[in-house]
């Protein structure tokens, strides 16, 4: 079996994506797509025509930033087999993105914003609570999905450096909002202490589904709203920190204490 590529990408997180601060990433998107379609097949087996084709599927399903991420991931870890002289060639090589990216700029409306509030409502626990955390502190989907009880001390959220996409410790001061919906989380017993799980052992996942389900809540509370049918343009959770980021600009907040806000590191905070 060392050939199969369930067995392969098994030895490729051992050997090299348990040292990557987001390897766990990489293995889930691995194991989501790739062992998946091909968990049992030799790795010898796999030709160009074959990544294409796992890679059309994926876009063809709508998510096209999806299969670039697999892409560039499959591409390194096949890169990684012929450094080992598993395979003499990558059939990864020469393939294209699925599609090209367009730099998003898409802010929610405060019809919106309202509309989506009572989609969470609706929605309830774990992606209402999530989506209201998500737009109330502007943190990244993954850095809120996966907090925890010990991360909260009092008003204040602490982020570890090995937490945050850019390798810096953060702190998140959290509004009396915040803290309620928090606090309206009943918490299912279990180790780290997950606030957004289902089994208590593991934070939850599934955002693709769950923002397609958020988006269909608020186009029915949209449509409620105006007494008529209401089509609300796409969106991602990646809007919400956007959003978050724009509304603070509309109050005058300065963008030094915006960017601290949202970890980033720029020339206004750099130093």
């Amino acid at each position: 079996d060392r050939d199969k590529i369930r067995v392969l990408i098994g030895q490729y997180h051992k050997r090299h994506l348990s040292s990557l601060k987001s390897g766990h990433l990489v293995r889930r998107e691995l194991d989501r797509f790739v062992v998946a379609e091909w968990g049992d097949r030799d790795i010898h087996d796999i030709a160009r025509r074959d990544v294409i084709d796992l890679l059309d599927g994926i876009a063809d399903s709508g998510r096209v930033v999806t299969a670039n991420r697999v892409r560039a991931y499959l591409n390194k870890f096949l890169n990684w087999c012929v450094e080992r002289d598993i395979i003499p060639m990558s059939p990864a090589t020469g393939v294209k993105p699925a599609a090209k990216e367009a730099s998003r700029d898409r802010v929610l409306t405060d019809d919106e914003i309202r509309w989506f509030w009572n989609a969470c409502d609706a929605e309830g626990f774990p992606w209402g609570p999530l989506g209201k955390v998500l737009l109330l502190t502007g943190q990244r989907l993954n850095e809120a999905a996966q907090i925890t009880d010990s991360e909260i001390r009092g008003d204040l959220w602490h982020l570890s450096a090995d937490r945050t996409k850019n390798g810096r410790a953060h702190d998140v001061p959290l509004s009396v909002a915040v803290r309620d919906v928090l606090a309206g989380v009943d918490r299912i017993a279990g180790k780290p202490g997950y606030i957004f799980t289902t089994t208590g052992t593991t934070p939850v996942s599934g955002f693709y589904k769950a923002r397609a389900t958020l988006a269909e809540a608020m186009e029915k509370a949209a449509s409620e709203d105006r007494g008529e049918s209401v089509e609300i343009p796409r969106w991602t959770f990646h809007d919400l920190r956007r959003t978050a980021a724009t509304g603070m600009a509309r109050l005058g907040i300065p963008v030094r204490v915006t960017e601290a806000v949202l970890n980033h590191v720029s020339g206004t905070g750099g130093g």
